[in-house]
C-alpha cells in the first residue's frame, strides 16, 4: 500500500491545531476565585441579642439563599448568619448573627461561596458576656467633692470604656476610669458644683452597648452637728434609721435639713423626734426617756364550792301483793267414757255369771 505523505502531514497538522485550540480555551476560560476577608465591622457584640455585621473582602458570591456565613469556635456549635437580601456585592457582605446565650470569647469568621470555595478570618469576631450591674459603693457623695472614687460591681464589664452618672435633663457626669475587670469597674468623679440629685449609674462598652440602673445620690455639702444626751444614758441612737452609737454622743457631718432621731433603751419607751440641722450649727438634744409601766396582774381568789346537804322526804307507798290464782282444770270427756265403759263391762260380767 502506498502512503500519501501529504495527507499524513495534513492529518498531523489538524491534530496539532485542535490541541492548540483546546489549550487556548483552557487558558482563556475564567476560573472562579476563592473569597478573601479583609475586615469585619463591628468585630464584637454582646450575647444578649442579635447584631448586623458587615464583612469586607473580595470575590464574594453569595445570595440570601445560597452561600453561608458562620462563626466557628472550638467546642461550640456554629452560629449561622442570615444573609441580607438583595445579594451583596463581591466586596461587601451584610449579615445578621443571633448571639443570645452564645459562649463568650473569640470566634472565627467563615464565608462560603455558592461554589463551595471559602475564606476564614481567624478570631475575627468577639462575643462578650451581657453587662449587668449589681451594686455601687459608695451610694452617695457630697457636692463639691472633687475626688469621689466609686466601685461598680456586675458581670460582663471587661470591655467597659465609659462610666457615668445619668439623670434626665442634666448633662452626664463622667468618671475617669480606673480598674476594669469582668466583674467590677472603678472610676473617680469630680462633683464640683454638681446639683444635689439622685442619678443613675451607667456604663458603656466599646460596641456602644449601655447599661444603667443603680442609684447614686449627690447630697449637700452643707453640714451640721447634733449633740445628744439622754436620761438615763446608754440608749442606742439612730439617725434616719442608721445606728450612730449610744447616748451621750455627738453626731457630726449631718446634711442640713430635718433628720429623724430615735433612742431605744430596754425598759423604757422608744423616744423619737424630728430634729433640724443647720449649716455649721450644733443642735443640742436632751431626751428624757419614760420607763415602761408594767401592769401588775391581780389575783382573784377562787371560791371553793360549798356542799349543801339536802333532806329529801321519803314517802312509803304500800304496794299490794298479787296472789296467785288457782286454775281449775276441766275434766276431760274421755275420762267419763272410760268410767261408763267400766261400769257396763262389770254389768256384762255379772250377767254372764248368772
Amino acid at each position: 500500500m502506498k502512503y500519501d505523505e501529504g495527507n499524513i502531514m495534513n492529518h498531523w497538522n489538524l491534530l496539532a491545531c485542535l490541541a492548540g485550540v483546546l489549550l487556548l480555551v483552557t487558558l482563556v476560560s475564567p476560573v472562579a476565585a476563592s473569597p478573601t476577608i479583609t475586615s469585619i465591622s463591628p468585630s464584637e457584640g454582646s450575647n444578649s441579642g442579635s447584631l448586623f455585621v458587615t464583612i469586607t473582602g473580595s470575590d464574594f458570591n453569595l445570595t440570601s439563599s445560597q452561600g453561608t456565613v458562620v462563626l466557628m469556635k472550638s467546642g461550640q456549635s456554629n452560629i449561622t448568619a442570615t444573609i441580607s437580601s438583595p445579594a451583596s456585592s463581591t466586596t461587601t457582605l451584610t449579615c445578621r448573627f443571633t448571639l443570645s446565650g452564645k459562649s463568650a470569647g473569640t470566634w472565627d469568621v467563615v464565608v462560603v461561596n455558592q461554589d463551595g470555595s471559602y475564606a476564614t478570618y481567624p478570631s475575627g469576631f468577639t462575643i462578650r458576656s451581657t453587662m449587668t450591674l449589681t451594686s455601687v459603693s459608695p451610694t452617695s457623695a457630697k457636692t463639691n467633692d472633687d475626688d469621689v472614687t466609686v466601685t461598680v460591681v456586675g458581670t460582663g464589664l471587661s470591655d467597659v470604656s465609659y462610666l457615668y452618672l445619668y439623670k434626665s435633663g442634666y448633662s452626664n457626669l463622667s468618671a475617669n476610669i480606673g480598674t476594669i475587670d469582668a466583674t467590677y469597674v472603678t472610676g473617680t468623679f469630680d462633683l464640683t458644683n454638681k446639683d444635689e440629685e439622685t442619678y443613675q449609674v451607667c456604663v458603656k462598652d466599646s460596641t456602644g452597648t449601655e447599661k444603667c440602673g443603680l442609684s447614686f445620690e449627690v447630697t449637700t455639702d452643707q453640714l451640721g452637728t447634733i449633740d445628744l444626751s439622754s436620761s438615763p444614758s446608754g440608749a442606742s441612737v439612730y439617725v434616719d434609721s442608721t445606728y450612730k452609737g449610744t447616748s451621750p454622743c455627738v453626731i457630726p457631718s449631718l446634711a442640713v435639713g430635718s433628720h429623724t432621731v430615735k433612742l431605744i433603751l430596754t425598759g423604757y419607751s422608744d423616744w423619737s423626734r424630728s430634729v433640724k440641722v443647720t449649716n455649721g450649727g450644733n443642735t443640742t438634744i436632751v431626751a428624757d426617756l419614760s420607763p415602761v409601766v408594767t401592769a401588775t396582774a391581780t389575783t382573784v381568789p377562787t371560791s371553793t364550792p360549798t356542799t349543801v346537804k339536802t333532806s329529801l322526804k321519803v314517802t312509803t307507798v304500800k304496794v299490794p301483793t298479787s296472789w296467785a290464782k288457782t286454775t281449775t282444770t276441766k275434766a276431760s270427756p274421755v275420762e267419763g267414757i272410760v268410767i261408763i265403759g267400766a261400769i257396763c263391762l262389770g254389768a256384762f260380767v255379772l250377767i254372764r255369771k248368772n
